[in-house]
């Protein structure tokens, strides 16, 4: 592995750690707050409809980059094809024009 892979490597394992840490001192903050049962129940449904909202427009905004990112390389592609189409045909003429010079 290079230096980079494991730089990178070892930043996907802070943020996740992190991530974590973040999500248990959440959590044990709201478990041991004094405060009534239906209050900390109505607090995470409330968190979790929002948490799912969230995930939902990220999904779908992820969907979409993918689809055009997807559109522009099949354009791409085949641009790239018609461009050594184009090229191959000429390097056929060429050689047949330089058969027939001979």
């Amino acid at each position: 592995m290079d230096e980079h892979t494991t730089q990178g490597d070892s930043c996907w394992v802070n943020t996740f750690v992190f991530i974590a840490g973040f999500l248990l001192g959440a959590g044990s903050a709201i478990l041991l707050t004094p405060e009534a049962g239906t209050h900390v129940r109505d607090r995470l449904a409330r968190g979790a409809k929002t948490a799912q909202d969230e995930f939902s427009d990220m999904a779908s905004q992820t969907k979409e980059a993918v689809h055009a990112w997807s559109e522009e390389a099949r354009k791409t592609m085949k641009q790239a094809a018609t461009r050594v189409n184009s090229a191959v045909d000429a390097t056929k003429q060429a050689v047949k024009t330089d058969s027939f010079d001979v």
